[in-house]
């Protein structure tokens, strides 16, 4: 299934110990979607997209998130990686939060101002290239530092 990117954006892992860069994306059909393009960390993760309707499904069979409860909306691999890594993406989106009384657990946000982002690049037909998204580049002492901002790519930058 084909998808237009709307939007490139970097983050922490929810570790903090990698960061991580992710794609906003809508499907031909105009589902949002979500895919984990590139970190600087160790480990394997999937690249494929992950629907946010999916994403909401199970978001809304409990009252407290921890990542492995993510792992069954990705088909490829089901590497622990991918689910904690869409997890720190729906953090930066503002789609969830830290649970207030348990480490390691989110709770669920409704964001308007994400559903209006989305709305505004779909309308303004958005559709990035992922070649040509520069990739992470390397500092010279530990980790690696996004390219660019999500405010620079898809938006006013």
């Amino acid at each position: 299934m084909e998808h237009r990117i709307l939007k490139v954006a970097t983050c922490l892992s929810l570790s903090g110990r990698s960061m991580l860069t992710y794609h906003l994306g809508a499907s031909a059909a105009g589902d949002v979607c979500f895919r984990i393009w590139d970190t600087d960390g160790k480990g394997i993760y999937s690249k494929e997209w992950v629907c946010a309707g999916d994403i909401q499904k199970v978001l809304a069979q409990h009252q407290s998130i921890a990542a492995p409860l993510l792992l069954p909306l990705f088909k490829v691999g089901r590497s622990v990686n991918s689910a904690g890594f869409l997890l720190a993406a729906l953090k930066n989106e503002g789609l969830v939060t830290n649970h207030p009384e348990e480490p390691h657990r989110y709770v669920r946000v409704e964001s308007l101002a994400f559903v209006e982002e989305v709305t505004r690049l779909m309308k303004a037909g958005v559709s990035l290239d992922s070649e040509q998204v520069p990739a992470m580049k390397k500092r010279r002492r530990g980790g690696r530092v996004p390219a660019w901002s999500a405010e620079t790519v898809g938006g006013e930058g």
